[in-house]
Order: C-alpha cells, then sequence, then structure tokens
C-alpha cells in the first residue's frame, strides 16, 4: 500500500508548467494509439485512450485530461475508425466518438477525485506522522508477536535506542528478566482486541537502568478489520514516583514525629524520678570503685535519654553553645555500653587512636552518632569477628583547607549490596527486618550535616572479603556555626 502511494505522488505532475503537463498526457495518447495497432485490439480501438486519459487525469491533472480526450477522440476518428485517414465519417461513428468523450469524462472526473482523496489522506498521514514524531510520549507500534515497527523521537530520548538499532527487534527487549511473562499477558489481551489503559510498570533502558512509565496500548486493524499489531504510548512517571516517595516519607517523618513527641512527653516523669534515685544510690559509701564506674556510665545514658527526651519536645538545646569533645573518650564510653555484646559475640575490638583529638560539637549528638554506627557493627557480625576503630587528624573530602577529625568505624560483618547502599541514609529504611526503624543511619547523617561534617560508606559482600566501614568527618570547630543556626531557628520560632 505504501509503495503504490508513493509511486503515485513520484508521477504527480501537477504542480509542473502546464506545457510538460499536456505534453505529457498527450504522451499518453500516442503511445495508446501505437498500442491500438496490436492484433488482438483492433476490435476495441477506444480501450488504451480510455486508459491514456485516466492516466493524464491522475498525473497530470484535470484540464490536461481533457486536453487527452479531445485528442483521443480525433486520433481515433481519423486513424482507427474506418475509413481511416479521413475526418468525415457516418452519424453511428460520430455517436461513438461523443460516447466516448462522455465516459472520458466521467473516468476524468473520478480519477481527479480519488487524486484528491488519496493526496489529502496523503497529507493527513503526514500531519498525524509529525504529531508522533513530535510527541512528548515514547510511542511505537509493534506486531502481535512484538516486533516493534516504528519508534519516535521520544521512544529513542526515553528507551536509548536509534530506530535502527530497535526495529524489528522483540519489545521484550525493553522489560527486565521479571517481566517478561508481562509482555506475554498484554499481547495476548491485545490480540483479543483488548486496550491497556494506564498501566504503570518498569521497563529497562539500552544502558541497563530501570524506569517507571505508564502505558497505554491499543491494537491496530486493517481495512478488514483484523488485528495486525499494536501501538504504544509510554510516559516517563519516574520523577511522579519520586515526588510521592518522598511525600509517604515526609508524612512518616511527621507521624513520627508526633509520635515521638507524645512518648517523650510521658517518659519525662519516670526519667526525672531514674534520675533522683541514680543520684541517691551516688551517695552511698559502700559502693566500690566499679561499680562508681558502672553508675557514672548509667547517669551519663540516663542523661543522653533525657536529652532526646527534651529535644524531641523543641524545649532544649545540647548546651547554651558548643563545647570541647574529646573524640576517643566518646567512643571507648560507647565501647563499655556495648561491652556485653561485644563478649557475647566474641568480637575482637582493635583501637587506633592518634593523640587525644578534640573537636567542638554538642557532646550528646557525637555520641548518638557513635552509638548507632557501633550498634550497626555489632548486629552486622553474626559471630566471632573484629571491629576496628580508627581516630586521627585529617581534612575535609571536598575541602582540603578544613581541619578536623576523622573517625573510621569498619566491620567484619556480612556487608551491604550496592542496591541497599543507595538507599541506607534514607529515613526508614532498615536492613535489620524486625529489630531496625530504619532512622538510626538518616538521624546520624543528619547531625554530622548539622556540624559541618560528612559521613561515607563502603562494604564489601564478596565471599571471603565481606564487610562495611564507616568514615566520619567532624570539622575541629564547625559547631559553632551549627550551634548559631539552631539559635536563629529558636528566635525565629519564638517570634512567631
Amino acid at each position: 500500500m505504501w509503495q503504490k502511494i508513493k509511486l503515485i505522488k513520484s508521477l504527480d505532475l501537477g504542480h509542473f508548467h502546464w506545457s510538460i503537463r499536456y505534453g505529457a498526457a498527450a504522451g499518453f495518447v500516442f503511445c495508446a494509439l501505437l498500442l491500438n495497432y496490436l492484433p488482438p485490439v483492433r476490435t476495441l480501438p477506444f480501450l488504451f485512450f480510455f486508459a491514456a486519459v485516466a492516466l493524464a487525469a491522475r498525473v497530470c491533472g484535470f484540464g490536461p485530461a481533457l486536453f487527452a480526450t479531445a485528442l483521443s477522440a480525433a486520433l481515433a476518428e481519423y486513424f482507427l475508425i474506418l475509413p481511416r485517414f479521413i475526418f468525415f465519417h457516418p452519424a453511428t461513428d460520430l455517436l461513438r466518438l461523443l460516447l466516448f468523450a462522455l465516459v472520458c469524462l466521467v473516468i476524468s472526473s473520478i480519477a481527479r477525485q480519488k487524486s484528491k482523496a488519496e493526496k489529502i489522506a496523503e497529507e493527513n498521514r503526514s500531519r498525524l506522522a509529525a504529531i508522533v514524531e513530535s510527541s512528548e510520549d515514547a510511542i511505537f507500534s509493534k506486531t502481535l508477536e512484538g516486533a516493534i515497527t516504528s519508534w519516535n523521537r521520544s521512544a529513542q530520548k526515553l528507551y536509548g535506542y536509534t530506530p535502527s538499532e530497535i526495529i524489528h527487534r522483540n519489545v521484550k527487549v525493553l522489560a527486565a528478566a521479571d517481566k517478561e511473562e508481562e509482555i506475554d499477558d498484554i499481547l495476548r489481551k491485545l490480540s483479543r482486541g483488548e486496550r491497556i489503559e494506564h498501566y504503570e510498570t518498569q521497563r529497562v533502558t539500552k544502558s541497563g537502568a530501570k524506569v517507571d512509565v505508564s502505558l497505554s496500548i491499543s491494537p491496530l486493524f486493517d481495512l478488514e478489520g483484523k488485528i495486525i499489531g499494536a501501538a504504544t504510548i509510554a510516559r516517563d512517571i519516574t520523577a511522579r514516583k519520586l515526588s510521592e516517595e518522598v511525600l509517604l516519607k515526609t508524612e512518616k517523618l511527621a507521624a513520627a514525629g508526633r509520635l515521638a513527641a507524645t512518648i517523650a512527653h510521658e517518659i519525662n516523669n519516670p526519667l526525672e524520678a531514674a534520675t533522683n534515685l541514680l543520684y541517691l544510690l551516688g551517695r552511698n559509701r559502700s559502693l566500690d570503685e566499679r561499680a562508681r564506674n558502672h553508675l557514672a556510665l548509667a547517669e551519663h545514658e540516663l542523661e543522653r535519654v533525657a536529652h532526646m527526651s527534651r529535644q524531641t519536645l523543641g524545649f532544649y538545646r545540647d548546651s547554651s553553645s558548643p563545647m570541647t569533645v574529646e573524640v576517643t573518650k566518646v567512643l571507648d564510653e560507647v565501647l563499655g555500653l556495648y561491652g556485653r555484646k561485644l563478649q557475647a559475640k566474641a568480637i575482637a575490638v582493635q583501637k587506633e587512636y592518634s593523640a587525644q583529638l578534640r573537636i567542638t560539637a554538642f557532646a550528646g549528638e557525637v555520641r548518638q552518632v557513635f552509638s548507632n554506627l557501633v550498634a550497626n557493627s555489632i548486629d552486622a557480625i553474626p559471630g566471632p569477628g573484629s571491629l576496628k576503630l580508627r581516630v586521627t587528624r585529617s581534612r575535609g573530602w571536598q575541602d582540603s583547607n578544613l581541619p578536623g577529625v576523622r573517625i573510621t568505624i569498619a566491620d567484619s560483618g556480612s556487608g551491604i549490596s550496592p542496591e541497599q547502599r543507595h538507599k541506607l541514609f534514607e529515613p526508614f529504611y532498615t536492613t535489620k527486618k524486625d529489630v531496625g526503624t530504619g532512622l538510626g543511619l538518616w538521624l546520624s547523617r543528619e547531625i554530622v550535616k548539622k556540624h559541618q561534617g560528612s559521613i561515607q560508606v563502603r562494604s564489601s559482600i564478596r565471599s571471603g572479603q565481606t564487610g562495611t566501614v564507616f568514615s566520619v568527618f567532624f570539622p575541629a570547630g564547625a559547631a559553632a556555626e551549627a550551634d548559631d543556626q539552631q539559635e536563629h531557628f529558636l528566635k525565629h520560632r519564638e517570634s512567631a
């Protein structure tokens, strides 16, 4: 069909000079005259002239077709009607010529109308093709077997394949391995004449990246109403999906904040009672030195719980200003709290501390970061293993002029897969299933960012080389800036 249309279009002389169009019409007529001298058609003198007029109407236009009609009548009257080579014949022969002219006029009119219809159809097809090509949605067609037959510019942009790379290939090349059955189900529905509307799924680009798409797929019919393929409109909804995830996380964080504030309010009284009891216990002179050390750790941790409770309610800051924190001392205190767990799992602790390094920070928040990282490392080690702690003087990753302290915590645990590492610092994401809240690492990163620091993670899951390393950098005095930001926020809230 397309080849026929292209052939007619290539023979269309309607836009040429009149001399060419009328000359071509005359040529068609003279060719018909020569063909009429063939022995099989001598008894049908007007047969080829009808064809010549129809061809002139289709190719040259209506005017040349009228010219071809008149020329054909004259040549037939002079060369074909007996006796030949005279211009005057009986009335019956003249009537035959008149009928020939009338039939040629009808043929010319029909040919002209058909030519116009095909021209309009061709213009509509061109217009539709331009709309498809300029559409922001990926649009392509395929056979019922899944072979891709057309591919627009947006499809190339979305999936990464050029038309020459993708046409004639099966549409399954766009699906992940676990989505091939989904493609088969869609093709079966299309073969039954069903439509697929706003179907959300994932597809794979040329680079292997996954993209969220919304598909609308319709069957294609031929002139007889038989299903010959399908047309697919694919819209990239990756940004919308990300927005929905962010909104969902925001709502969950807001709900968690309201719940945390309620819990913090309720536990303030028992916390105060426990603090008073520990104070009275500390005045007991019968306690030995070891018991007093344990009591001091308990008071310290209880104060941290009280601090987090007050922070949750929004009435408290760690101190009126950041204080000097001895990093190695805080790390050792955290290790003391997890001493029983470390011993139960037979985890060997290795320390590589430089000379006592200090930073200006909120001590309780720094302790919380170390506590989260050490607890995660212990949970990641299933049995006997090692935990390495290193504290060194360092410089910022992005700003080499920024002095500070780098704390490295490495474990010999099971490791973290690349897919999990991308989501590790997202709120509510956890790999601990039943015991994790998914807030520890997210909160740790927020605390580090508040102190103008940075946190990175490396991990391996290869056999014999499993383990995870967290590296935290705290600037030596950046917490003063964090304190100024917090003070400005509190003043703004009070004024509001």
